[in-house]
C-alpha cells in the first residue's frame, strides 16, 4: 500500500510554492497525494482561488472551511482554535502518513499541531528563517517544534532549526521551492495581462502587495498611509495592487486600498488575486516590486526586478542586493522607490545573484517524503550537539 502524503495549502501564494512539489508527488507510483484546500482558498473577498488547483489539474481531497469575517485578534484566536478541530476531524477522515506545511501562518501552525495530537508525522517547509516584524515568526519556530521532518531552503536556515534542537538527520536544505517554478517558466506577456486582469503597464509600473503584520514598527494602517503617500507622488510609475492576505486588520487596509485605486484609477489598476502564472509574469515585467510581502526578498530577486521592502515584516530575511529595505515613511519610500528604478541602482546588483541556491527542490522533498522511516512511536530527540 502507497504511502500517502497530505499537503495543505491556504492561500494562493502557498499553493505557487507547492505546486511543483504537489507535481512530483502526483507523479510517482510509491505515493499517493492527498492535497487539502483552506484559508483564503475558500474566501469569496479573496478570490476563491480553490478554483485554481482544479485548473492546474489536481484533486482536492478535502476543503476546510477555517476563517470567519472577524479579523480581530480575538476573531483570529477563536477561528485557529476551532481550525485545529476542523483538520482534526479532517486528519481523522483522510488518515494521511505524513503531513507537509509550508510557510508560518497560523492555518499551518493549526494543522501542525492536530497532526501532533494524531502522532502523524508533520513535514515543515521554509522553516528556521526570521521575520522579527511579524506573529509568524514566533508561528515558525513553534512549527518546526511540531515537525519531524525540514526543509530548509538555505544553509543558515538549516543551522537554525538544529540550533531549536531538531536532529540534524531530520533537516535537508534543498533551496527554495520557487527555483522549480522559475526554471523554464514561460511568462504572460504584458498584452495578455492587460486583457485578462484589467491592468494596465505604463511606461514604468510598479507592482505592489502590502500585508498587515502584528509586529511591525507602527499600526498596519499608518504604516499602508505612508505607503500609498508615496505612491501618490510617485510620478514617475503606475502601479498594479494586488489584495491583501487575512491577517488581523485586513479589512480596513482593504477598505483604504480600494478607496485609493478608485480615486487614483488614472494610473493605479487593482487585481485581488493573479495566480501563479500571472503574478510571476506581471513581477518579470514591471520595473519595481514594493511593499512587505515575502516576495519582495524572494521571488523579486530571483526574476532580476529591483524592490522596496516596507517596514519590519520580513526583518531577519537574507536579503539580496536588489533589495532597499525602507521605514515606513513616505519621503524615505519615495527616495526608495526612486533609486529602485534608476539605472545606477541595477548596474550595482547587476549578477549578485541570491541566497536561495538551485532548482531540483521538488524531486528531492518528494523522495524523502516517500522513502523516510519514521520512527514508530513517533519520539523526537532534542539535539544538543553532541
Amino acid at each position: 500500500m502507497s504511502r500517502k502524503v497530505a499537503v495543505m495549502t491556504g492561500t494562493r501564494a502557498d499553493f505557487g510554492l507547492l505546486r511543483p512539489l504537489l507535481a512530483e508527488i502526483d507523479s510517482r507510483g510509491d505515493v499517493s497525494l492527498q492535497l487539502i484546500a483552506t484559508g483564503t482558498h475558500l474566501s469569496d473577498a479573496h478570490g476563491r482561488t480553490v478554483s485554481e488547483i482544479a485548473a492546474a489539474g489536481f484533486s482536492v481531497a478535502a476543503e476546510v472551511s477555517i476563517w470567519s469575517a472577524d479579523d480581530s485578534s480575538l476573531g483570529t484566536a477563536i477561528d485557529t482554535g476551532n481550525a485545529v478541530a476542523e483538520f482534526s476531524k479532517t486528519l481523522a477522515a483522510l488518515q494521511p502518513d505524513v503531513v507537509v506545511v509550508l510557510g508560518d501562518r497560523l492555518e499551518a501552525f493549526a494543522m501542525a499541531t492536530a497532526a501532533v495530537v494524531f502522532q502523524i508525522p508533520v513535514a515543515h517547509i521554509h522553516g528556521g528563517e526570521l521575520t522579527l516584524g511579524a506573529m509568524d515568526d514566533s508561528l515558525r519556530h513553534a512549527i518546526t517544534k511540531l515537525s519531524y521532518l525540514h526543509f530548509a531552503t538555505t544553509d543558515q536556515h538549516a543551522a537554525r532549526i538544529v540550533q531549536l534542537g531538531e536532529e540534524p538527520t531530520r533537516v535537508y536544505n534543498f533551496g527554495a521551492p520557487i527555483l522549480d517554478t522559475l526554471l523554464g517558466m514561460h511568462f504572460t506577456t504584458k498584452e495578455e495581462l492587460e486583457a485578462k486582469f484589467g491592468v494596465v503597464f505604463g511606461a514604468r509600473t510598479a507592482l505592489m502587495t502590502f500585508h498587515p503584520a502584528a509586529f511591525d514598527e507602527a499600526p498596519a494602517l499608518e504604516m499602508f498611509e505612508e505607503l500609498l503617500a508615496a505612491i501618490e507622488a510617485m510620478h514617475e510609475c503606475h502601479f498594479i495592487f494586488t489584495g491583501t492576505n487575512n491577517d488581523i486588520g485586513s479589512d480596513r487596509v482593504r477598505e483604504r486600498m480600494a478607496a485609493f485605486v478608485a480615486a487614483n484609477s488614472d494610473r493605479v489598476t487593482f487585481v485581488e488575486s493573479f495566480g501563479q502564472q500571472g503574478y510571476l509574469s506581471a513581477m518579470h515585467h514591471v520595473d519595481l516590486v514594493v511593499g512587505n510581502s515575502s516576495s519582495t526578498v524572494l521571488e523579486a530577486p530571483l526574476l532580476g526586478t529591483p524592490s522596496v521592502l516596507v517596514g519590519n515584516r520580513q526583518e531577519g530575511r537574507p536579503l539580496a542586493a536588489s533589495v532597499i529595505k525602507a521605514h515606513a515613511d513616505r519621503s524615505e519610500l519615495l527616495q526608495s522607490m526612486r533609486k529602485a528604478i534608476g539605472a545606477e541602482f541595477a548596474a550595482e546588483f547587476a549578477g549578485q545573484g541570491t541566497p536561495f541556491g538551485q532548482a531540483g527542490f521538488a524531486a528531492k522533498a518528494a523522495e524523502v517524503l516517500a522513502s523516510v522511516h519514521f520512527a514508530t512511536p513517533l519520539k523526537k530527540k532534542f539535539w544538543e550537539g553532541q
